[in-house]
């Protein structure tokens, strides 16, 4: 059924036919691969002849909406729920019979017009993990093709690690923000809230869901519940330290909230996503996210002469490495640590900004 030759150029071809398939080859470098490449289609022609006519006729949209229904939409972070809501979308009405290499490819190639490699990463790592699901709890005999796929995407283009950002806002930006929305007025504490996120390093989601039930004023300190985790969100809880930092006090800032609520800031997650990039906007500020501000809480940490370990335990990144791409140190520092000399940034500027700002 599969044939590997080796051509006039030098490569190898391998070929891959079976009655009621259609012919599949493709050249390689090596032999190796190229026999790896045919033992891999013959798998997946031998699976799909062993699939029952059941299995086949599902479709991609009905085993994402029985992993959403089992698992619990809202135990799902937002960013989850919407890259499977986004696959359900797309793929709703596309048969396992019908899906192969060539429509994961076709996915990717129609999903890159609207959105970057990182975006379809994660997207077909959520596919992935949807299938496996099936083919082990659900004990359904179905192929999952993304593997095969991955080299063309990635030659393609269509997948890859997104763009490291480094964006830090300014003190001028960080006070700009704090009093435009301190001039707007209104119930939502945004000053608050941005400032909150500096000193702590919190997501904004973790912001509006903190509970006065969990904080711990002898300590100051206070419980995250379900913090964001590649493994498992659900009950990873952590206790995080409300730091007194360049000046920014987010004990004080938590003790000033109204107490009328069970939440210390009860707003939704969309509200600030919603309110930052039009404040933003309006002033004229440019390529920044609420999101960096927990990047900028991190460098300010580090800038300060914490250690990783430290950072992490207000970050809660459990891989030093992930939270390295959070930490961008002031270059000023780097410089007058080279020289020996006293790093002023952190101990005097930020502060009076933000004594400024209170």
């Amino acid at each position: 059924m599969a044939t590997v030759t080796k051509m006039k150029n030098g490569k190898w071809k391998a070929l891959v036919r079976k009655t009621g398939f259609p012919h599949m080859s493709k050249q390689f470098e090596l032999k190796k691969e190229a026999e790896k490449w045919a033992y891999e289609k013959e798998r997946d022609i031998e699976l799909k002849l062993h699939i029952s006519k059941d299995a086949l006729n599902l479709t991609i949209g009905q085993l994402i909406e029985r992993y959403i229904a089992e698992k619990g939409a809202k135990n799902f972070g937002r960013s989850k729920l919407g890259a499977l809501k986004m696959l359900q979308k797309h793929l709703q009405d596309t048969k396992l019979g019908q899906f192969d290499e060539q429509a994961v490819i076709r996915y990717c190639e129609k999903r890159s017009k609207t959105a970057g490699p990182s975006t379809i990463t994660v997207e077909l790592t959520y596919l992935g993990l949807v299938l496996k699901i099936a083919q082990q709890i659900w004990r359904l005999n179905i192929p999952n093709p993304i593997a095969s796929a991955r080299p063309t995407l990635s030659y393609r283009g269509f997948i890859g690690k997104g763009n490291q950002r480094d964006r830090r806002p300014t003190l001028d930006e960080i006070k700009q923000l704090c009093d435009y929305f301190d001039a707007k007025g209104g119930k939502m504490p945004m000053s608050d809230i941005i400032q909150f996120a500096i000193a702590t390093a919190m997501r904004a989601g973790e912001i509006i869901n903190l509970r006065w039930s969990d904080l711990d004023v002898a300590n100051k300190c206070i419980l995250i519940r379900d913090r964001k985790d590649p493994q498992k969100k659900i009950g990873n809880n952590q206790w995080v330290p409300l730091l007194n930092i360049c000046g920014i006090d987010a004990f004080a800032i938590v003790q000033k909230q109204e107490r009328t609520n069970e939440r210390i800031f009860p707003w939704a997650d969309g509200t600030i996503s919603s309110l930052f990039p039009r404040a933003c906007k309006a002033l004229k500020i440019k390529d920044l996210r609420f999101h960096d501000l927990r990047h900028e809480a991190c460098s300010r940490m580090s800038d300060e002469g914490f250690n990783q370990f430290e950072i992490s335990k207000c970050s809660g990144h459990k891989d030093i490495r992930m939270l390295a791409r959070y930490v961008q140190p002031a270059l000023n520092l780097l410089h007058q640590k080279a020289l020996g000399t006293k790093p002023m940034l952190a101990n005097e500027s930020q502060r009076s900004m933000a004594i400024e700002i209170a």
